[in-house]
């Protein structure tokens, strides 16, 4: 069973058994008030009989002659001729109409001769006299005693849980009950096709995200949903056009990642296979300068195959740490040392601003090798003439590295892509600067196995900032 047809049928049964409840509340609230009207009318009823029966009965001061005419007689609201007793105020509501109201109906010389509900006449002292006979599992008894001169002489009783079928009071609870039914699947009906409505606005979202579910496991990324919602199902859509957006991303550069590294191999296998080739043929003799270019692409290739294992292993955590108190101001030092004379070969001055001693808890090996492809990195992208300027400073338990360079720079929107593997600004990626553009994501996953955090902006210098913090060791 689907998620429509659940959901369907839970507001169908919830609003059917609701509207079973309210309507047998209802049914059973009707039945109590109209019983309640209904004896309130024969109590009147009663009251009146009552008065004619008393008159009756002072006559002789016994109730031979009601008890030799039958209360039926007496009940009958409809006067006749031959001395019959005068017409009651009203016809009891109980009673059914007659079809013409012009025309008098014979007599009726049956005790029960109207639809009023079953009547009996009791003496003072509760034996019965006259009328219906006494019903002994009767559970509604309506009783009227008859006074004369304030003494109690009789007492009518009415049983109101047997009142004929054909009289008014049970014809029109009836249909009541009937019209009880007809409201009760009209609404069942209306609820019904609420419910479809309802549930199918609900699951719709629903399907829509099940649709777009399956259009990413398919490997199709291009899902965008409504994200217009503002409830739990707007924030589902909307993480799902996120996560649709990143596989397509991923995806972008997993294939940039291929043509780069393709673009980077093959580059320096082509110049050697070149070179060999030209050697093999006798083009060009073999000497220490053939040598040099030789060793000069084997060694790009080694260059890109261990930056590529670095990058592998400090994804996935394969490098290992091994942290110590260390005093990297040292470190900057010697790295700035080490690469002093690769900078002045290129016409780049490095200057520092360094302040000692400043202790971090790293591992010296890793950091030093965060030194050194940052200062590398900033060396073979500064222009010759250009200037390199180092800078080590401390605040509280933050320690802060900048490394600034001079033109070239990059602009802002490009800076975060720096530590992109394989970026390079130049999209024809010439080999003016050596190197396959994975130094800076080796730092950056250096970083963040320290807890720092590395960030590229442009430089005062106009060049570029490259900026890590990392936290300072505890005193």
């Amino acid at each position: 069973m689907n998620i429509f047809r659940k959901v369907f049928l839970s507001f169908l049964g919830l609003t059917a058994l609701t509207l079973l409840i309210t309507l047998g509340l209802a049914r059973w609230s009707f039945d109590q008030g109209f019983l309640n009207f209904v004896a309130g009318l024969e109590q009147q009823r009663l009251s009146l009989l009552g008065d004619t029966l008393a008159n009756t009965y002072s006559r002789k001061n016994k109730w031979q002659p009601v008890i030799k005419k039958g209360l039926a007689y007496y009940l009958d609201p409809i006067p006749t001729r031959g001395g019959r007793p005068p017409r009651l105020s009203q016809p009891s509501p109980l009673m059914s109409s007659p079809h013409d109201q012009g025309a008098r109906p014979p007599p009726r010389p049956r005790e029960h001769g109207n639809d009023a509900p079953p009547t009996a006449l009791f003496n003072a002292q509760g034996e019965w006299l006259t009328g219906s006979k006494p019903k002994s599992d009767a559970k509604e008894v309506l009783n009227h005693a008859i006074y004369l001169e304030g003494e109690k002489v009789g007492e009518l009783r009415s049983w109101l849980d047997t009142i004929p079928e054909r009289s008014l009071a049970s014809s029109f609870s009836m249909q009541q009950r009937y019209a009880s039914i007809g409201i009760g699947l009209l609404c069942l009906l209306i609820a019904g096709a609420a419910s479809w409505l309802l549930a199918r606005r609900l699951t719709a979202p629903v399907k829509d995200v099940l649709h777009g579910v399956e259009r990413l496991s398919r490997g199709v990324y291009d899902v965008n949903l409504d994200t217009l919602r503002q409830d739990e199902l707007g924030t589902l859509m909307r993480n799902l056009n996120g996560l649709s957006h990143i596989l397509n991303e991923t995806r972008s550069a997993k294939n940039r990642w291929f043509a780069d590294i393709s673009h980077e191999l093959r580059t320096p296998l082509t110049i050697l296979i070149g070179e060999l080739d030209a050697l093999e043929a006798g083009i060009r003799p073999f000497g220490p300068e053939q040598v040099e270019s030789l060793k000069h692409e084997a060694l790009l290739l080694h260059r890109l195959v261990d930056d590529l294992y670095q990058l592998s292993m400090s994804d996935v955590g394969g490098l290992k740490y091994h942290f110590s108190l260390v005093d990297i101001s040292e470190s900057i030092e010697n790295v700035r040392a080490a690469l002093n004379a690769k900078a002045l070969q290129k016409g780049v001055t490095v200057s520092a601003t360094i302040a000692q001693p400043v202790y971090c808890l790293v591992d010296p090996q890793r950091l030093e090798q965060l030194f050194i492809n940052l200062l590398n990195n900033a060396i073979l992208y500064t222009d010759t003439g250009g200037e390199i300027v180092l800078s080590l400073s401390q605040h509280g338990n933050k320690v802060t590295f900048e490394i600034n360079d001079t033109l070239p720079g990059v602009p802002q929107a490009d800076c975060a892509k720096l530590f992109d593997p394989l970026y390079r600004q130049n999209a024809s990626r010439n080999r003016s600067a050596p190197g396959a553009g994975l130094g800076l994501t080796i730092c950056r996953n250096i970083v963040i196995a320290h807890q720092g955090i590395i960030s590229a902006s442009p430089s005062s210098l106009g060049g570029v900032c490259i900026r890590v913090e990392l936290p300072a060791a505890k005193e």
